[in-house]
């Protein structure tokens, strides 16, 4: 088992853009989901994470998250695009990238989204999910653009949160 570092913001690599996967096969990229998996197991309260959230120098376009049921084993999805959203709904949000215990804040996202991705086996995938799953993507691929979910709220709001980090990080 190997856990990868979960880079914590302000870290200017949280700001990285991801690289598209041009063969899944590749050992390389198999290590990192393999080790991508791992860290989101032994990780508490998370529920998804991207490569560039991640010390993986040069990450890759990656994505592993927990399904919904219990049953099911967690989901790793290459080079996702968000080709279909609908709706809209505000709702607080954390990151395990942003003292996951202590900061979140009320972010608006598309309560319905259609992602075409790869699978870990490089077979084309499309698929569509509804609130919670259609959040964590988003939010998951605006990590993978060198996006945090701090950067879509007010400057005001982002100021007292910074505000509140630097105070914990202190203590």
């Amino acid at each position: 088992m190997a856990i990868l570092n979960i880079i914590q913001y302000p870290d200017l690599r949280l700001k990285r853009k991801s690289a598209d996967v041009t063969d899944v096969n590749d050992p390389h990229i198999q290590k990192i989901i393999s080790r991508m998996f791992d860290t989101l197991a032994n990780s508490s309260n998370c529920a998804a994470l991207a490569a560039t959230q991640l010390d993986i120098e040069n990450p890759p376009s990656i994505v592993v998250f927990n399904s919904s049921e219990e049953d099911e084993p967690p989901y790793c999805l290459i080079n996702p695009k968000i080709i279909k959203q609908s709706g809209s709904e505000s709702a607080k949000e954390g990151c395990m990238s942003v003292l996951i215990d202590d900061v979140s804040a009320e972010v608006t996202r598309a309560t319905e989204v259609t992602v075409k991705a790869l699978n870990i086996y490089g077979k084309k995938i499309e698929f569509t999910v509804q609130d919670f799953a259609a959040r964590c993507i988003q939010h998951e691929c605006d990590h993978l653009q060198g996006i945090i979910y701090l950067d879509r709220i007010s400057k005001l709001k982002r100021a007292l949160i910074d505000k509140k980090i630097k105070k914990l990080t202190k203590a």
